[in-house]
């Protein structure tokens, strides 16, 4: 023990001695705090418990634990919850336990983070670094936030009800939040890859979850309700095509990495195997499409490198479309498409009824694709004022509103809500949907400007070939559905995919550093063991 001989040394341990008792006295202050807190909230949902509503007491449960997340975790891990909320537990709790407003869970933390992110800009708190002076994605936030400025132009536009306002907000603005987030703070690539890492792990955990839904619950369904834990009904199905695109953006991501030799063969090919039983079983037209689409962009180099590797690919497309065409028909199509006696009449009835502009049935108020263009080209009470700024957000949608809109009750009870952009057309006009494109394009421009120029490091190139790839096929999706405007899986996937071509655009490492850092040996064997896996 040191022994003070000076007055002043005296006084030094004296203060410290009152330093360590406050911080002690400080410490049971809040622990008591906290148990006192706790005591509240625990009683609170005691009491929620005893009025036997199992929804009343989700969503009291899960305000509060959103809310302790809100102060206790950092802006970067809330994000992985969101994930977590939005492509597992929101999805199952509506398909398994019934819980449609299961959503409003998603919806209400992707708020929340947004206030996170702006509380982490005002600086109040230590977290990310702020964005520099940087011009880079510029023109793709203007775009975004003219979106947003049309969309609530329309609003005072057309006056909208309250009851129609909140639910169209609802719908489609919460998770712009994620995409502010990336525009606005400087994220680590190593997490950025954790988070792409974890898509992988959510892939692979709806191939029981597809198999369950497919043998032991809708033996006897309707299309699409094999959803995994994306969302829906067992009897009026779901999200399958958004489980089938995230399939395909991991099996993307995957084999981008597989090119930049950041992951074995071997591990590929299980990957594939999981995605493309999923597939299989999920019966969504469109994986004709985009699988050969997404696998032919990422792996153009290799494909082109010898007349070899290209005759190999063309090969396993032709060996994958005939499989899923014999599965297809085998397990769905077999009995409706039997039914045509002409070739035209069996591809009418395999989905070319989707794009006919005239296929619009009264009784159960389908639409078709270009059906749900046609109405609004034909529409002959729009004005000019009601072309370029839409009818007000919701006015499309006839069901899912706290108010349906007005358009919708008009058309009733036609759903002329059947696609991205007719919903766009109708609720924010042409402005709008003019803005939305864009937003979409150029970020496919930011990302390949990124390939082509060589930035980043292979991880990071990895990430960017995936994403414009994927962002490509977000064009087919404008026409295909309407998840991108009402359903949180589809939106998130989206503003995930925008915000990491923002996010490495702005802040990534530049091409001469990055060419440095591959060139070194340690660096390169370091790479390679965070990005292996």
């Amino acid at each position: 023990m040191k022994i003070p001989f000076t007055a002043k040394a005296v006084a030094g341990e004296a203060q410290q001695w009152r330093s360590q008792r406050n911080r002690q006295d400080n410490s049971q202050r809040l622990s008591w705090a906290l148990t006192l807190a706790f005591g509240f909230v625990a009683l609170f949902i005691g009491l929620i418990g005893g009025l036997d509503s199992p929804i009343l007491l989700t969503m009291a449960g899960g305000a509060v634990f959103a809310i302790l997340l809100f102060f206790l975790m950092k802006l970067q891990n809330m994000l992985f919850v969101l994930i977590l909320i939005t492509f597992i537990i929101q999805g199952s709790a509506m398909y398994f336990l019934g819980l449609r407003s299961a959503t409003w869970v998603a919806v209400g933390f992707s708020v929340l983070y947004f206030f996170k992110a702006l509380l982490e800009l005002t600086g109040r708190r230590k977290g990310m670094v702020k964005m520099p002076p940087d011009a880079r994605c510029g023109f793709l936030a203007v775009c975004a936030l003219l979106y947003v400025s049309c969309f609530f132009m329309s609003i005072v536009f057309n006056r909208v009800s309250i009851g129609q306002t909140a639910a169209a907000i609802k719908a489609g603005l919460p998770m712009f939040s994620v995409l502010f987030a990336f525009f606005c703070f400087r994220w680590e690539s190593i997490q950025l890859e954790k988070m792409w890492k974890f898509f992988t792990l959510i892939m692979l955990l709806q191939l029981p979850v597809v198999v369950y839904q497919h043998f032991f619950i809708a033996t006897a369904r309707s299309f699409d309700s094999i959803v995994g834990t994306f969302g829906g009904t067992p009897q009026g199905g779901g999200n399958s095509a958004i489980l089938v695109f995230f399939v395909i953006t991991v099996m993307t991501y995957c084999f981008a990495r597989w090119d930049h030799k950041l992951m074995p063969g071997v591990r590929l090919i299980l990957i594939c195997l999981t995605g493309l039983a999923i597939i299989l079983l999920g019966e969504v037209k469109a994986a004709f499409i985009w699988v050969p689409l997404a696998s032919f962009w990422v792996l153009r180099k290799r494909i082109f490198k010898n007349v070899f590797s290209l005759f190999a690919y063309c090969m396993l497309i032709v060996v994958f479309m005939g499989a899923t065409y014999m599965v297809y028909n085998a397990l769905y199509w077999g009995k409706v498409v039997d039914k045509g006696h002409t070739i035209s009449e069996k591809l009418n009835a395999g989905g070319g009824y989707f794009f006919d502009p005239t296929n619009v049935n009264y009784i159960t108020g389908e639409v078709s694709r270009g059906a749900s263009i046609a109405l609004w080209v034909n529409d002959h009470t729009a004005t000019i004022p009601k072309r370029l700024v839409g009818f007000g957000p919701g006015s499309s949608k006839l069901t899912g509103l706290l108010a349906a809109g007005d358009v919708a009750r008009r058309y009733a009870p036609l759903h002329i809500d059947a696609t991205t952009l007719a919903i766009l057309l109708w609720d924010v006009g042409l402005l709008g949907t003019a803005a939305y494109i864009l937003m979409l394009l150029a970020g496919i421009f930011a990302g390949w400007r990124f390939i082509s120029k060589k930035r980043g490091t292979a991880v990071e190139r990895a990430m960017m070939e995936a994403c414009v790839t994927m962002l490509v096929l977000y064009l087919s999706m404008l026409i295909y559905n309407r998840a991108l405007m009402d359903e949180p899986t589809a939106q998130l996937l989206f503003m995930l995919t925008l915000g990491t071509v923002v996010q490495l655009s702005r802040f990534s490492t530049p091409a001469d550093v990055a060419e440095e850092m591959s060139d070194s040996p340690s660096m390169a064997a370091r790479g390679r063991t965070i990005s292996r896996y």
